[in-house]
């Protein structure tokens, strides 16, 4: 009876669900899809078509194989465009195809579109063909193609829908596609939509840097001569007026050299004067006169090297301020070198903040721009400034990093810190969006990584 055909090809058909979901790989369950569906739907060859080509063949292991069969069978899908994967919309031509509806395919509809490949239609394939499409999000993944020498009726056709469309959830799962459901993917558009506004947000670019309160004019005193340090007259932050003594000088040894400097002068001047006498009456005498002379003159630049040198040894504070220095007890007796750095006498009238910069977190940064100083002492209160100007070149940092040395003047001249006061700046530079300010940073690190 009918009903009862009907009751066996739905338990058929639940049977068949079951091995195609319980196949291990896409290959496999193809294999079921094209083989097995002939046990509920009797079909010579079944041709299965994903992703716009032939994919598999009832009775074949190899599609990608080129006999004269396979290559008919691919123009023909193509011919009746069962290889489109975008679903049609044309409506008002009854000769056109609709790939993404169940459709009858014989060797008349064929001739309409190609006669040369009707002709060869009873040679590979039998007269009834019937194409139901797979159909996912717009797009046509593909169709099974069931060919045989009856037609296919209305009931037939719409358990195959139905087990097509369970066959291709499969063969999506296989393939790593998940269908989610529309609030999930309606959900994720709008987050990706609220990212991506967020991303052009506008805000500053800024960069931070080790920050320390440096007197505006300050004179750094530095040793006038190779020596040994005999005293420091000055205490930490004391102030001084200009001419007073800061340090001195062991001069014992100068003083030597200057006494046999002056022993030596004296015999020069002697032997000159001898030499001048004996000229009158000895020829050979006169020839000496000049080199004599010569070594007086000698004698006399050293004397007075030397006593300009003994008025080095007192140094002097070449302006009024503060005097700015270690502990003093470390430089009692300390051989120092022509040039080495003794202390500093600044001017506590005026302040401005030494900023380094790393050379890693460089950016545009224009004269005037805004400073946020956070000192140590009171992390709390921001102190505002603003930038003067930016060394042009690179070097070391007090804590051995390359960075940038900036200044920058405080706003509020009357309430100035103390000056050795340390701490960090913010420097802001110019308006980005929030995309470009949060990707620029990873976007150089590949840059320098990959060259590209």
């Amino acid at each position: 009876m009918p009903g009862n055909v009907t009751t066996d090809r739905l338990a058929g058909l639940i049977t068949l669900q079951k091995r195609l979901m319980s196949a291990k790989g896409r290959k496999e369950a193809e294999y079921v899809l094209v083989n097995d569906t002939g046990y509920l739907f009797p079909a010579r060859q079944m041709l299965l078509v994903s992703n716009g080509k032939l994919s598999s063949h009832s009775g074949a292991t190899d599609v990608e194989q080129q006999s004269p069969y396979l290559h008919w069978a691919r123009r023909v899908i193509k011919a009746f465009d069962l290889d489109r994967q975008v679903v049609s919309d044309k409506a008002g031509d009854s000769r056109a195809t609709r790939p993404e509806q169940v459709m009858s395919l014989t060797p008349e509809r064929l001739k309409e579109r190609d006669a040369s490949l009707a002709e060869d239609w009873s040679e590979y394939w039998p007269r009834e063909g019937l194409w139901v499409p797979m159909v996912w999000r717009g797009r046509i993944e593909g169709g099974l193609l069931l060919l045989r020498e009856k037609p296919w009726n209305e009931a037939e056709q719409r358990l195959l829908t139905h087990w097509v469309q369970g066959a291709e959830n499969v063969l999506a799962r296989h393939s790593g596609r998940k269908r989610q459901p529309v609030g999930k993917r309606l959900l994720w558009g709008a987050a990706l939509v609220v990212i991506g506004l967020l991303m052009l947000v506008p805000v500053r670019l800024s960069v931070l840097g080790q920050a320390e309160v440096v007197p505006e004019v300050s004179s750094i005193i530095r040793s006038p001569l190779d020596g040994v340090l005999k005293d420091l007259s000055v205490a930490p932050n004391q102030v001084v007026e200009k001419g007073q003594l800061l340090a001195s000088l062991d001069d014992a040894e100068l003083k030597g050299r200057l006494a046999e400097a002056n022993q030596a002068l004296a015999v020069a001047q002697a032997e000159y004067a001898r030499a001048r006498q004996r000229s009158f009456t000895e020829r050979e005498a006169s020839a000496e006169v000049p080199l004599l002379r010569a070594r007086v003159d000698q004698a006399r630049a050293d004397v007075d090297f030397l006593e300009t040198q003994l008025t080095r040894v007192r140094v002097e504070a070449p302006r009024e301020g503060v005097a700015i220095l270690g502990d003093t007890s470390d430089w009692a007796g300390r051989p120092v070198r022509l040039g080495e750095r003794l202390l500093e006498v600044a001017d506590t009238r005026g302040a401005e903040v030494e900023i380094w910069l790393p050379s890693a977190d460089n950016i545009p940064l224009p004269e005037g721009a805004a400073v946020s100083l956070f000192l140590n002492v009171d992390p709390s209160q921001v102190r505002e400034a603003r930038l003067t100007h930016v060394n042009y070149r690179a070097e070391l940092a007090p804590d051995g990093e390359l960075a940038y040395r900036a200044h920058a003047v405080l706003s509020d001249a009357e309430n100035l810190p103390r000056v050795g006061w340390r701490g960090t700046a913010k420097v802001e530079g110019e308006q980005v969006t929030l995309g470009y300010y949060l990707f620029r940073r990873p976007w150089a690190t590949l840059r320098s990584w990959t060259g590209w």
